[in-house]
């Protein structure tokens, strides 16, 4: 067994004499003048030289009752000092010190131990602390035995972040604990025989795994012991086992909305009586049978009664699950309740939702209806029988209150196939202040409830399979999250139920993938989803990327030319949130400047500058590269007199010299606009520009009328590149 602080108290004081042997004989001198407190440094390392972490307990010791010997319990227990990396720093007065090294986690691999290399408090070795500050050699802290192995799915999936906890195989105290990491390993040190227990969930449905001791045990007490230092191998751990069974009457009527708990996991029956209580661990359960409605007397499985508190008359029938295991056929007929007929109704009615069901089982709740609604109260409260009724008889009765506003209280979707119901007002309204006020007078006032409709589909993963954690968002016309999915199973479908009728965006995820949109899309090109009540809108699915990628390249705004600012726009990428855009300016492949801007002066002169972003989503990272600009050059101007035919050019380029300035120029026309929002663009001619001059001929006349024209420059040299915009007039 590890040993811990207490533990090495417990020794000292045992060895009693030994103790005192031990340390008799170290006699104290003069007392040394006092100093300040000075550093003593150390580092804690394994047999193989590796750094290794923990806590240093530092133990003062000194002679208290002045007879020139230190006594086995002359010592004060300082505040602990954890390691870090491996280092560790004590900031101590003169005097005598043992130190003690104990693992920074319970399921260290390395033993507590004193210094140095010592068993016990009693033999661990002084530090003499006179002054000046120390460091004291490497101190070596033995392994030891350690208990591995992995924890996998059924289908041999690893568990994540599964629970293994080591109990004492002699007297089932607990020792030790571990999570498992990503490849669902542990590693428990252990000195003794021990006993795992194993706990965790399935890392793609979330979904409880089955609890189960080593080897497939259901319990602590029928548990394998391990000898330290052993392999258990690969542990498997089934889906959580089930309890499902029929709720009848005693006269063989299916009843519904009875609730059937074990331990603290219930479920309710269906319109068939049916229930099926998910997730139960293993081991034994008592089964709990309870109408909600009160409409039938309640018992624990088989029979087995209970009093006026709800306390079984006698020892219910214990149900055990295996691991893994569906127990089937736990079944209960329930004898009804003698009730008499409700008398004085004040008001009653029937709840129904808007397909025609019957509500049964629904909260329906009186408020009174104070002069501010903030502070409205509940004042009186009953449910919809298995008919749908409801009755309210004490309304009239109580104090001070004239008049109601009543609201049937909706539901999630509460079985399989079944779809969430809204709360409704009375006069069929959403909410409390624009509900209709009623009073207490006897009146029929019925309530239809909305209902919702649901969406199923897949996440799956490029790379295959499916991934860990899957999830799926909706979001509403208002950018509003509305919800997600209700469950995910490990073949990766999904369903949800629980989504109001309207028009939704879905937008899926999943561990160290990129999320996207439905379907296939980024957030402004995402598709809708068109929810109605009680129907299900399939196929809405994903098969995510686990790399980031632009889906619209990054570009350079700006023109090349000495004295401007050229920017950089990310472009858009399959992920454009929950992440870090980094930018590079590059020139001939490397990198000559970093940020989301560059400012251009004459040392870019004839340099082709390039943009790089990258996106940092943590697990992953992508980048994307621009087009490179044109040659950097000082800016061009552009006089133009332009006619039907044809354009005459005049290029001044500061400060260079007519006789300097040459370049291409190409003439377009913009005649519209793209899709995109870029300009449609008409080429009208091309011509050439030397010293400073140059003229280009039309492929077709102008009209006359109002011109935009573009003059695209390809300068020469040191005159720059880009385009001019101009707006001309042509008359008859």
């Amino acid at each position: 067994m590890i040993s811990t602080n207490g533990g090495a108290f417990a020794r000292l004081v045992a060895g009693g004499a030994a103790a005192a042997t031990a340390l008799a004989g170290f006699t104290i001198g003069l007392a040394a003048p006092a100093h300040a407190a000075v550093t003593i440094s150390g580092s804690t390392v394994d047999t193989a030289g590796n750094y290794v972490d923990g806590r240093i307990s530092v133990y003062k010791f000194s002679d208290e009752d002045g007879d020139g010997t230190v006594e086995p319990f002359e010592y004060d227990f300082l505040p602990s000092v954890p390691t870090q990396g491996g280092a560790f720093d004590l900031n101590l007065e003169d005097g005598l010190y043992k130190l003690q090294f104990y693992p920074a986690f319970e399921s260290s691999e390395l033993q507590s131990e004193y210094y140095r290399d010592k068993a016990d408090l009693a033999t661990a070795d002084f530090i003499t602390v006179a002054g000046a500050a120390q460091v004291l050699p490497a101190w070596t802290i033995d392994a030891v035995p350690v208990v591995f192995g992995t924890v996998t799915t059924a289908d041999g999936r690893p568990v994540d972040n599964a629970s293994v906890q080591a109990y004492a195989a002699d007297d089932n105290s607990l020792l030790a604990t571990d999570t498992t990491n990503s490849t669902g390993t542990f590693r428990i040190g252990a000195t003794e025989a021990v006993k795992l227990r194993f706990s965790g969930y399935d890392p793609k449905t979330r979904k409880s795994l089955a609890t189960e001791y080593y080897s497939d045990k259901a319990d602590l007490a029928s548990a394998d012991a391990v000898a330290p230092g052993s392999n258990v191998g690969t542990v498997v751990l089934a889906p959580g086992g089930s309890i499902s069974g029929r709720v009848t009457s005693d006269a063989g009527a299916a009843l519904h909305r009875v609730e059937v708990c074990s331990d603290f996991n219930c479920d309710y029956t269906d319109a068939n009586g049916v229930y099926t209580i998910e997730g139960a661990t293993t081991g034994a359960h008592e089964v709990l049978f309870s109408d909600p409605i009160d409409e039938y007397v309640g018992e624990y499985y088989n029979n087995v009664a209970l009093d006026q508190y709800g306390i079984p008359v006698s020892d219910p029938t214990v149900v055990t699950v295996g691991p893994g295991q569906a127990v089937t056929g736990i079944d209960a007929a329930l004898a009804p309740k003698s009730k008499p007929a409700p008398t004085g109704v004040d008001l009653s009615g029937t709840v129904r939702d808007q397909l025609g069901g019957v509500g049964v089982g629904y909260s329906v709740l009186a408020y009174n209806t104070p002069a501010n609604p903030v502070d409205r109260e509940v004042v009186a409260r009953t449910i919809s029988n298995r008919a749908g009724g409801y009755a309210f008889t004490t309304l009239d009765r109580i104090g001070g209150e004239t008049e109601f506003k009543i609201v049937v209280v909706g539901e999630d979707a509460r079985e399989d196939g079944d779809f969430a119901r809204r709360s409704i007002w009375t006069g069929q309204k959403y909410g409390y202040e624009t509900a209709a006020a009623v009073t207490a007078a006897p009146q029929v006032i019925d309530f239809v409830q909305p209902v919702a409709g649901g969406v199923a589909g897949a996440i799956t993963s490029e790379a295959g399979g499916v991934p860990d954690l899957p999830q799926v968002a909706f979001y509403d016309v208002d950018k509003t999250l509305a919800g997600g999915a209700d469950e995910y199973n490990a073949d990766g479908t999904y369903e949800t139920r629980n989504l109001w009728p309207g028009d939704y965006t879905a937008m899926f995820g999943a561990d160290r993938h990129v999320s996207e949109w439905w379907d296939n899309a980024v957030a402004a090109e995402a598709k809708t989803v068109t929810v109605k009540p009680g129907q299900m809108v399939t196929g809405i699915s994903a098969a995510l990327a686990k790399e980031v990628k632009a889906v619209e390249r990054p570009t350079i705004e700006g023109d090349a030319w000495v004295g401007k600012t050229l920017r950089l726009d990310k472009g858009v990428w399959t992920q454009m949130a929950d992440n870090e855009f980094t930018y590079e300016w590059l020139v001939k492949g490397v990198v000559v400047a970093t940020g989301p801007s560059l400012k251009l002066t004459k040392k870019n002169l004839g340099d082709k500058v390039t943009g790089r972003v990258t996106n940092d989503l943590g697990f992953t990272q992508g980048q994307a590269v621009t087009k490179s600009t044109y040659k950097v050059g000082y800016k061009p101007k552009v006089k133009a007199k332009v006619s039907k035919k044809s354009a005459a050019i005049t290029l001044k380029v500061k400060p260079l010299k007519a006789k300097k300035v040459k370049a291409t120029v190409t003439v377009f026309e913009i005649v519209g606009t793209k899709k995109n929002g870029d300009d449609k663009l008409k080429k009208l001619g091309k011509g050439k520009i030397k010293k400073g001059t140059g003229k280009v001929t039309f492929k077709k006349a102008l009209g006359t009328g109002k011109h935009k024209l573009v003059f695209t420059v390809k300068g020469k040299g040191k005159v720059g590149s880009g385009d001019i915009t101009k707006k001309v007039k042509l008359k008859r």
